[in-house]
């Protein structure tokens, strides 16, 4: 008796993160609209978010000096965390990597996954928002936009920024919480 050997489809089915990558990537590009949308996601790479911190800590009186303080502890600390330890280990290769993609920036060497823009901005927003409440909408809004903007601008797929959040939530509320108690 003879087993029938199963042959994979020739050509995979595409998955939902690759489809979301396909529809954010693919708004449109201008040279403007790139250098703004650039610009936004540079703030999320963690010097940004340090400098708010750093300017609410001097001009904000005692909880100003403490939400700025974990402001840019969530994010220096989130980003070490991803960039030395998780990258690391998933070695995800970015989506530029073997496809002709418009990338705009650098296309960098390092893993895709997890996004560390992204969990750098949603590390210091939810410290942020830990210390100001009303913030919130503000800060989440701007955190969000760098996720997108990973995305748009060619560097990750959806779900390495999906994943970049949740570990920059966790570890932001981590933090505000050990400078809360």
């Amino acid at each position: 008796m003879q087993t029938r050997k199963i042959e994979p489809p020739r050509v995979l089915p595409e998955t939902v993160d690759r489809r979301l990558y396909a529809m954010i990537h693919g708004l449109p590009h201008s040279p403007v609209g790139d250098r703004y949308v650039a610009i936004l996601s540079d703030l999320g790479e963690g010097l940004g978010w340090v400098a708010a911190g750093a300017a609410l800590a001097w001009l904000g009186g005692a909880k100003g000096r403490r939400g700025g303080l974990a402001t840019a502890v969530a994010s220096l600390g989130t980003t070490y965390l991803v960039q030395r330890i998780i990258k690391p280990v998933f070695r995800r290769k970015r989506p530029f990597v073997g496809r002709d993609i418009l990338v705009v920036g650098i296309r960098t060497t390092d893993a895709s996954f997890p996004s560390g823009h992204a969990a750098s901005s949603f590390a210091a927003a939810t410290a942020l928002a830990a210390s100001y409440p009303k913030a919130t909408p503000l800060v989440f809004a701007v955190a969000t936009g760098v996720g997108i903007s990973r995305v748009h601008l060619g560097h990750h797929f959806p779900s390495d920024v999906a994943a970049g959040g949740l570990i920059g939530i966790a570890t932001g509320g981590l933090v505000a919480w050990l400078l809360r108690h």
